[in-house]
């Protein structure tokens, strides 16, 4: 929610955009999950609606979140910090001149 971090914009007006996210998203997921975007509150109740089948698309919910953290954590450490220190490295040769 970057929105909150704007220096320059009124604060006033942050929920805004950060609601209107959340009605977004619960109006796209409506016919997939009920609007459950909350995994922990729909788990019981994908367990007491379909008790056979309750983990066939509801692992997604807690598997995504992780899986994307990795590939967060492995982007920022091999390519965003990478490409700075390669920077940073060409800086500090720069300087000695």
């Amino acid at each position: 929610m970057n929105v909150l971090l704007f220096e320059n914009g009124p604060k006033v007006l942050a929920p805004l955009p950060i609601g209107f996210a959340v009605f977004i998203v619960h109006l796209a997921t409506i016919p997939i999950t009920g609007t459950g975007i909350n995994p922990a509150r729909s788990l019981g109740a994908a367990i007491i609606y379909n008790k056979d089948q309750a983990w066939d698309h509801h692992w997604i919910f807690w598997v995504g979140p992780f899986a994307g953290a990795a590939l967060a954590a492995f982007y920022h450490q091999f390519v965003l910090r990478a490409g700075a220190v390669k920077a940073l490295g060409s800086f500090r040769s720069q300087s000695h001149v």
